[in-house]
């Protein structure tokens, strides 16, 4: 079995039946199986992954919600690298670990309870509601100069949609939705640049998309927190909100009423894609 065929088989695992809470599942890759391969073919769905052990040292501040359940199926001394991901209500890691035959490849799927289970603090924001539904942990990287940006476009944007950025930068939640992220500095930086926009004159601002629709700011209000989310369909159906972005998102991921199949999902997450793509 080559690594595709693994990682193939890694997949109907996690499409299949959840494992229970005190059974995760390990899977042994084929003899030879390069772990940096086997994170970059995992990472091609998953997105960056985050580290839980290296070096035979294991991160002693892990928790149910930052991938402990990866770890624990493994002894002292057992474990040499682990690389976690949290996918829907799985945990998914592959790392290396001892055994009688020598230093072996594995890939792992764990029970992952729901981040959101304990409610929301009642001053949370937007950005930290979205946070605690996917169990979303901040990578450190480059913050997005925002000033820069909001003179170049000439108005000001959403304290909620730059909290949000800010908090998960780059990636998609549940793979269904993706905020517009500017980058640091080069021509692309400034994503709204090309659509012509006039703060002046006002009207319909894109800040993201999903599979079916493109995500709009109604941009009228002066105060741009006051802006409302119009979702324009492929074949070029609108729909308002009154709401701003960061809410809008949160009721796509768990309002059932609003009609979104991840409503529906036993489990939210945020792929993280690493660099801005734009």
């Amino acid at each position: 079995m080559g690594i595709s065929a693994f990682v193939d088989s890694v997949w109907r695992g996690i499409e299949g039946n959840p494992p229970g809470r005190d059974r995760p599942v390990i899977m042994e890759a084929p003899q030879g199986t390069d772990l940096h391969e086997l994170v970059a073919e995992i990472g091609s769905w998953a997105g960056q992954h985050r580290n839980l052990a290296a070096g035979a040292f294991v991160d002693p501040s892990l928790t149910e919600r930052t991938g402990l359940p990866l770890v624990e199926p493994f002894g002292a001394g057992e474990l040499f690298e682990m690389r976690g991901w949290g996918y829907r209500n799985r945990w998914v890691g592959c790392g290396m670990v001892t055994s009688p035959q020598g230093p072996r490849t594995v890939a792992v799927i764990a029970h992952r309870e729901d981040p959101a289970l304990a409610g929301f603090p009642e001053s949370a924001s937007w950005a930290e509601k979205l946070r605690i539904v996917t169990g979303w942990e901040l990578i450190p990287g480059p913050r997005i100069d925002w000033p820069t940006i909001e003179a170049d476009l000439g108005t000001r944007l959403p304290s909620d949609y730059k909290e949000i950025v800010d908090l998960f930068g780059a990636g998609s939640f549940d793979e269904y939705v993706e905020f517009a992220v500017p980058r640091d500095s080069g021509a692309g930086r400034n994503p709204w640049k090309s659509d012509g926009f006039d703060p002046a004159r006002g009207g319909l601002l894109p800040f993201g998309w999903s599979e079916y629709e493109l995500l709009m700011w109604r941009t009228g209000a002066t105060d741009p927190d006051s802006w409302t989310v119009v979702t324009q369909s492929h074949d070029g159906d609108d729909q308002g909100f009154d709401c701003g972005a960061g809410e809008f998102i949160l009721r796509m991921l768990t309002d059932v009423q609003l009609g979104h199949s991840m409503s529906h999902a036993s489990g939210h997450f945020f792929v993280s894609h690493g660099e801005p793509d734009f």
